[in-house]
């Protein structure tokens, strides 16, 4: 998605610099959403969309496709 070398860096610092948060989501960020799903909890929980993103800006430069 990225692609390699310099033109990586390239698209992982655009993706940085658009995203609100400024930084990469953690592994354990999207585990805490995918354990909450997974769980009793989560029962009622029909249809959802959950954006695990930092805010990513839609249509920006970096953003993929």
């Amino acid at each position: 998605m990225l692609g390699e070398g310099a033109e990586r860096a390239t698209r992982m610092a655009g993706l940085v610099r658009d995203t609100p948060l400024q930084r990469f989501g953690a592994v354990e960020e999207v585990a805490g959403l995918a354990v909450y799903l997974a769980s009793d909890e989560a029962g009622y929980v029909t249809g959802s969309e959950f954006n695990i993103d930092g805010g990513l800006l839609a249509g920006s430069a970096a953003a993929p496709g």
